[in-house]
């Protein structure tokens, strides 16, 4: 049997296995439209935090995705991608804007 992994965010919210953050991010997604602006306090919080984790996982030299800072975000299409998924974007302060990934950022907070 595997071992259950548990995701902590700096904002204190935990889940006693990596699937029910997964289904947590997953359920957030799914209640905004394409186009729409992250507006919940606690949603932006909690993807703020997982941001956070997941920029610091990355190599010293690359591009962090919280770039200049986080604004705000937005569920948007991906096109970057296979499938043309919706996904989390970051829009910075400075008006650039990326996509994010939250099972990735999940994958690097499984490794705190």
């Amino acid at each position: 049997m595997a071992k259950s992994i548990p995701i902590h965010l700096p904002t204190g919210r935990n889940w006693p296995k990596k699937g029910d953050a997964q289904s947590y991010f997953k359920a957030m997604l799914g209640r905004y439209e394409v186009g729409a602006r992250i507006l919940d306090p606690t949603d932006h919080s909690d993807l703020e935090a997982l941001l956070t984790i997941y920029d610091a996982t990355l190599p010293q030299g690359q591009a962090k995705k919280a770039g200049a800072g986080v604004a705000y975000f937005e569920k948007r299409v991906d096109l970057d991608h296979p499938g043309r998924t919706t996904c989390f974007f970051v829009v910075r302060r400075d008006g650039t804007s990326i996509d994010f990934s939250y099972l990735r950022a999940l994958d690097a907070a499984a490794k705190q």
